[in-house]
């Protein structure tokens, strides 16, 4: 009967691991830039003889976010009183009266300066008001975020606006 021989196991180096962690966010990095990159409009069929030819273009540019945002500050009546009138007026003044909203976050600031994590309650507290008023720039209710925020006064909301580009 022949020896049997052991296999050493190698201790893993802290070396090897990095080197498999940068591979990963290497992989990782590429495929975010390929998938990041503009795709040209996909070609069309060509009519047959029997269907006549269309005389515009139908292609429609896909719906997306861009990626600067529109901002504005408002202050928060712990009541709700009047706080969707101002809302909707300060969006039309951002946005228009067409425009299409995909993202909205607002950052809340604490009524109350000695709790400052509060300020979560302002900002879903415009949430909810918003939520309930149905304005047509809102595409849907889900994209709408509350946060934490620091600027303006004690009570204010900062609102950040992401818009809708292409689609129709």
């Amino acid at each position: 009967m022949a020896p049997r021989r052991q296999l050493r196991r190698q201790p893993v180096s802290a070396l090897g691991a990095v080197g498999w962690l940068f591979a990963e966010l290497a992989l990782l990095l590429m495929i975010i830039a390929l998938g990041s990159n503009e795709h040209p409009p996909v070609a069309q069929p060509v009519p047959s003889s029997s269907s006549p030819a269309p005389t515009t273009s139908s292609f429609v540019a896909p719906e997306g976010l861009l990626l600067t945002s529109e901002s504005f500050t408002m202050h928060v009546d712990p009541s709700g009183a009047g706080v969707v009138d101002e809302f909707r007026r300060k969006m039309v003044d951002v946005v228009g009266v067409d425009g299409r909203v995909g993202l909205i976050l607002v950052f809340g600031k604490s009524r109350d300066p000695s709790v400052p994590t509060q300020g979560t309650l302002v900002s879903q507290q415009l949430k909810d008001l918003v939520r309930s008023a149905g304005l047509p720039q809102l595409r849907s209710m889900n994209d709408m975020r509350a946060y934490l925020g620091s600027e303006g006064a004690p009570g204010d909301a900062k609102v950040e606006l992401f818009l809708l580009n292409g689609g129709s």
